[in-house]
């Protein structure tokens, strides 16, 4: 049976983006939301039966008529045989987290919902041999990405979001970093452009959790 436990980030952000296509009608978009929450060709859906189509329908109505979205934020995601670790700590998050990181955080937030798979593969850390937290490094950005597509929608939505509560929490420790780490590069910034830059991340993801 279908349900929030086993939608895959991709799964939800292809139906986000049908319900954003306004030059479908509502049949069209039905037909096409069923070809992706069943893993089925539009050609296929269009030979189903009146009663399994009508079936399939009722199953995807929990996700077309949602005003939350239920779950909870979570340490660690497992996908694809694969582990990874999500600090929570603010302290701990800042000591970790490099000046290429905050940057691609700020970026893949501006647009949440499309690009919550690169968001979170800035912010993980792989775990070897079930135990061993890896750095998050460049290199490895694109693979993460692919994993985080496959991965159950809630659990990357909600630790998405929590994250970036925890950043605006965190403003001022962010601002002292990211003023020490601009200094050693002999670079400068304005206090007020890291202050709007993280108002945008926040209406962004404000928006998309209504």
């Amino acid at each position: 049976m279908l349900s929030w436990q086993n939608i895959t980030v991709q799964q939800f952000q292809d139906v986000y983006r049908l319900s954003e296509n306004k030059t479908l009608d509502d049949m069209q978009r039905l037909e096409k939301i069923i070809a992706i929450l069943f893993d089925k060709t539009e050609k296929e859906v269009e030979e189903m039966s009146i009663n399994e189509f009508s079936e399939l329908s009722k199953q995807c109505a929990f996700m077309l008529n949602a005003k939350t979205i239920p779950g909870k934020v979570v340490k660690y995601i497992k996908v694809n045989g694969r582990k990874y670790f999500i600090e929570h700590h603010p302290k701990k998050l800042m000591a970790k987290m490099r000046h290429r990181q905050y940057v691609e955080s700020i970026h893949f937030s501006e647009k949440m919902i499309d690009n919550i798979h690169y968001l979170m593969a800035s912010l993980v850390q792989p775990v070897k041999f079930g135990f061993i937290k890896m750095r998050n490094t460049a290199k490895m950005h694109e693979a993460i990405a692919d994993d985080m597509l496959q991965a159950r929608f809630i659990d990357v939505y909600h630790t998405a979001v929590f994250f970036c509560k925890l950043y605006v929490g965190s403003i001022a420790t962010i601002k002292d970093y990211l003023n020490a780490e601009m200094t050693k590069m002999n670079m400068s910034t304005e206090k007020i452009i890291i202050q709007q830059a993280l108002q945008t991340v926040m209406d962004g993801f404000s928006q998309h959790s209504k």
